[in-house]
């Protein structure tokens, strides 16, 4: 059986995405809205394709009763907002489609990864361009020469994280652009999302 087409996959990532936000899934009409369709018909069609290569099931009787069945492993993951490669930008968690880890050789068993696109230029010098999408894996460090995905003060951005005993420096990939420091009294705010795995070119 053929596999499914990234339009499926992406319908599964918002199923996925919508029930771990509300804790349910969401209602044909919540996922037609979505990906603005003009009736149920097309969503229903999707459903009917997902159900029957096993990856949703679906129980009678239950006004919210589709419930996405994540593959093991994982074959896929949600690309959930923009990251700024400048200056940090609020986080996102809005799905706007998924992508595919086997098709890039990555293993996610773990469900460790997440995809974010990218916002800005500073991370040039490291061929990552505006527009591209970055796959995360999930960890609270990030080494000297990791590009990291982080959080400082609500918002997230795309960096070199460098130490300097106290002090935590932001580092871009951009001669053109200056780091920013972390200083610690606003340590606190600071969080290690993740380091980049691997970068997508977006054309």
């Amino acid at each position: 059986m053929l596999g499914p087409t990234q339009k499926q996959l992406d319908f599964l990532a918002f199923i996925e995405n919508f029930r771990t936000r509300h804790g349910m899934p969401p209602s044909v009409r919540e996922i037609q809205d979505h990906f603005g369709y003009s009736s149920p018909k097309s969503v229903q069609n999707h459903i009917l394709f997902l159900r029957r290569k096993g990856l949703i099931t679906d129980s009678k009787g239950k006004k919210r009763a589709l419930l996405s069945l994540r593959p093991q492993p994982p074959v896929a993951v949600p690309l959930v907002g923009r990251i700024a490669a400048g200056s940090p930008i609020e986080a996102i968690e809005n799905v706007e489609r998924s992508i595919d880890l086997v098709s890039l050789g990555i293993d996610n068993s773990s469900g460790d990864y997440f995809a974010l696109r990218v916002k800005g230029d500073s991370m040039i010098n490291a061929h990552i361009l505006d527009n591209d999408i970055v796959v995360i894996k999930k960890q609270p460090d990030a080494g000297p020469h990791d590009i990291a995905a982080v959080l400082w003060n609500g918002e997230a951005t795309l960096k070199y994280v460098k130490k300097h005993g106290t002090t935590i420096q932001l580092v871009p990939a951009n001669n053109a652009m200056k780091p920013m420091n972390v200083l610690p009294e606003n340590a606190v705010s600071f969080q290690i999302l993740g380091k980049v795995v691997r970068a997508i070119r977006s054309f």
